[in-house]
């Protein structure tokens, strides 16, 4: 009977001293590392999840957004649709290796979406617009093109002449611009006598108006 008392003692002895054990190295470990015994810092996940939902993305999109130059060159094409390479670096004043790393990453990331327009790549945020709507603000993204249109948005109709002596154009240099935009039915050219007058394609109207009106939004 004797022994039957003392095995659980025995026992209770060994969990004492690994229970003792066990308190000392949780001891020593805080006294090391006193940070791991901290309530977590959840800073950086909180500002990350903040700036997502922010510009609209979901968690996927997240890691793509998690640079301070990648998000500046996003909200520049963001704001300004149509860019083109040489103007995002040009206007943030970036090196061209960067911004073309940053823009991969943006383009693999489904963020950011590019169309061709002759030598130039255009930018425009990923699913924004439309592929007409693309095209056409491509198109309003050349200067002497853009104040064409604009003219003949806001005027209606305008002769040959007058357009060439309001862009400060040679006649020649106009003609080049209409032959090019009456080959895409931008616009159409009506004779009357010894000038034509431009006017824009009545199914383009609508279209260049809302292009005109995004551009002029531009940040």
């Amino acid at each position: 009977m004797q022994l039957s008392y003392e095995e659980p003692d025995l026992k209770h002895q060994k969990l004492l001293s690994l229970f003792l054990l066990l308190v000392i190295a949780f001891s020593i470990v805080a006294l090391v590392h006193p940070q791991d015994l901290s309530a977590p810092d959840y800073s950086v996940s909180v500002v990350s999840h903040s700036l997502v939902q922010e510009i609209g993305f979901g968690n996927q999109s997240a890691s793509y957004l998690n640079q301070t130059t990648r998000v500046q060159i996003y909200n520049f094409i963001t704001g300004n649709p149509g860019t083109n390479f040489r103007g995002i670096c040009s206007a943030l004043a970036l090196p061209v290796g960067v911004v073309q790393y940053h823009l991969a990453v943006l383009t693999k990331g489904g963020l950011v979406s590019s169309r061709r327009d002759g030598r130039n790549k255009r930018y425009f945020e990923s699913k924004k617009f439309s592929d007409i709507e693309s095209w056409m603000i491509s198109v309003l993204r050349h200067e002497t093109v853009k104040k064409i249109l604009d003219i003949l948005h806001c005027e209606g109709s305008e002769c040959h002449g007058r357009l060439a002596q309001r862009l400060d154009i040679s006649s020649q240099a106009l003609t080049w611009h209409m032959n090019q935009l009456k080959e895409q039915g931008i616009v159409t050219g009506q004779a009357d006598g010894l000038t034509v007058n431009y006017m824009i394609a009545e199914e383009y109207s609508d279209l260049i108006a809302n292009c005109i009106s995004i551009l002029g939004n531009e940040k």
